[in-house]
């Protein structure tokens, strides 16, 4: 079982360094033993140089002069540990500085990258109210053209019936002449009969004849009238189907006009959705690439806090050195 380095180990290394023309210290004691902890070493070669005089048998002033050679490598020592430990100071100031300096500009990075998404964020909310206006935009127009296209097909109903009646009229009138023509005819064929068969009551059908006639010449100027009428309504029905045609053609002109507007109206739609989504894709790249550099800047930071751990081990380890030294120093001024 492994006892650690003893004052015997700490002697047998630091006598054969004198042997070898050098001076005895923590590190070259260390570096022959090949083991020990900088304090245990430190602590046994302080007993080794105070015994080196009465091992060596020494006079006093060489004794003497040993003592002041030991407080000049302490002295030389606590120097070199002061400036290392100020050095170490310093640098873990500045990388704590700079730390510091990291961590700020994280944040503002993080503030900026927050603000972005927000940007984003209301610029997809402003792209989807414009999409919901348009698509409504697109109703209505649809509506209105369903609209259109009903009194169309309506107005075309009552041209279509409009023309049937004036041909069922056009009809009617032209059978009633035809009616009252071959009646008159059959009037007049029997007329003559009689007035063969009857020559003796000539005179009185004369009279019943010219009496038929005027009653005929009246119902044929009803008939002209009625014709008139008939023709006047006719020419009403042409000026209405006319006006009919003319309100259908504006119909359908408003149709296409309609039907032009909304596929524009679709087509800039689409585009403009086209673009917000490009947009929103460069955004999300972006905000991607920011998070990566968060990433990475956070990775960086945790390094540095690793890196500035292990320089305060070190200084706490240079600091213990230094207390034990001025601790050593303070012994040996007692002891004088």
């Amino acid at each position: 079982m492994r006892t650690g380095v003893t004052l015997a180990d700490i002697t047998r290394a630091a006598d054969e360094l004198l042997a070898g023309g050098e001076r005895p210290t923590v590190d070259g004691v260390r570096k022959i033993l090949g083991t020990g902890s900088p304090n245990t070493v430190n602590t046994l070669l302080k007993q080794y140089y105070q015994t080196l005089p009465a091992r060596l048998h020494l006079p006093a002033p060489i004794a003497t002069a040993a003592a002041e050679l030991y407080e000049k490598v302490r002295a030389t020592a606590v120097e070199e540990l002061t400036a290392e430990r100020a050095s170490a100071q310093q640098q873990l100031t500045e990388d704590r500085d700079k730390l510091a300096q990291e961590r700020r500009d994280f944040e503002a990075e993080r503030s900026a990258m927050q603000q972005r998404v927000a940007d984003l964020n209301g610029d997809l909310d402003r792209l989807r109210d414009q999409h919901k206006a348009a698509s409504t935009k697109l109703a209505v127009a649809e509506k209105e053209l369903a609209s259109q296209t009903t009194r169309a097909t309506a107005a075309e109903a009552q041209l279509r019936a409009a023309e049937e009646e004036r041909e069922r009229a056009s009809q009617k009138q032209t059978a009633e002449l035809k009616r009252l023509r071959e009646q008159a005819e059959g009037n007049e064929r029997h007329f003559l009969g009689r007035l063969e068969e009857q020559k003796t009551q000539f005179q009185r059908l004369v009279q019943d004849r010219e009496r038929e006639a005027a009653a005929a010449e009246k119902h044929a100027a009803t008939l002209e009238a009625n014709l008139s009428e008939a023709l006047k309504l006719n020419a009403s029905l042409r000026a209405e189907l006319t006006s009919t045609q003319r309100d259908l053609a504006k119909v359908k002109d408003s149709l296409t006009a309609a039907e032009t507007a909304t596929a524009r109206a679709q087509e800039l739609a689409a585009k403009d959705l086209a673009s917000r989504q490009a947009d929103l894709d460069r955004a999300r790249s972006e905000v991607e690439a920011l998070i990566a550099s968060a990433d990475q800047h956070r990775r960086d930071r945790d390094e540095a806090m690793r890196e500035a751990a292990k320089l305060e081990g070190r200084l706490s380890a240079l600091q213990s050195q230094l207390d034990e030294a001025k601790t050593e120093i303070r012994r040996l001024q007692k002891a004088k």
